[in-house]
């Protein structure tokens, strides 16, 4: 039996309009958050004002890399998107969590 179960999984998600010329940064700090709260960073969704249904982008990378969570540097990185998001997985931001509101998903959540 093993002791250590596998850390959650979590993508990250970047808009190059928001990021800007931080987009480093914003890569390190995703990078960052996941380690803090014990995610394997799965992938990163980079988004910009060409990229064709991004809501659906973002949805398809977490459960194609079995993500439980997304992570952005901020919530301006989601755009209006949200609430279609969370009903796939968590939002994680350095001053936000929203939680999945898939009445599918176990209610023990460690990520908090």
């Amino acid at each position: 039996m093993n002791a250590n179960p596998m850390p959650a999984k979590a993508i990250g998600v970047l808009s190059l309009e928001v990021s800007g010329p931080h987009l480093l940064r914003d890569e390190r700090l995703i990078t960052e958050l996941a380690q803090r709260r014990g995610y394997t960073l799965a992938g990163l969704v980079t988004l910009g004002d060409d990229t064709f249904m991004p809501t659906a982008l973002i949805v398809g990378t977490a459960r194609s890399t079995k993500a439980v969570a997304v992570i952005a540097p901020s919530m301006a990185h989601f755009n209006s998107r949200v609430r279609a998001i969370a009903v796939a997985c968590d939002l994680v931001t350095p001053h936000r969590f929203v939680a999945c509101t898939s009445p599918d998903r176990p209610q023990d959540r460690p990520h908090e």
